[in-house]
């Protein structure tokens, strides 16, 4: 199980290199947009190029659907919208 108290924010270069040494490509981001306008969370998804097309839209669409069950969870509160950002090319 992790230790949450390890978990600290990582800065977008860290987040470019681990992506290079994990030979991950960026995926979508998912943001929870709220009634007020606010943003409660996104997250950006990195995925395997070794995966197939349909494997690599099947992972996202899985996760994106208990990532927002999670945030309705956790903050019992439903957002108005989920923006969905994709890269370009999903091959």
């Amino acid at each position: 199980m992790t230790d949450y108290t390890e978990l600290r924010s990582t800065s977008v270069e860290e987040w470019a290199e681990a992506l290079k040494t994990s030979k991950l490509r960026p995926g979508p981001t998912f943001g929870y947009q709220m009634a007020d306008g606010s943003w409660n969370c996104a997250l950006h998804l990195a995925i395997s190029s070794k995966l197939t097309s349909d494997a690599q839209r099947l992972l996202a669409a899985e996760l994106q659907q208990a990532i927002s069950d999670t945030v309705n969870r956790v903050l019992y509160l439903t957002p108005v919208s989920v923006k969905i950002r994709e890269t370009g090319d999903a091959s």
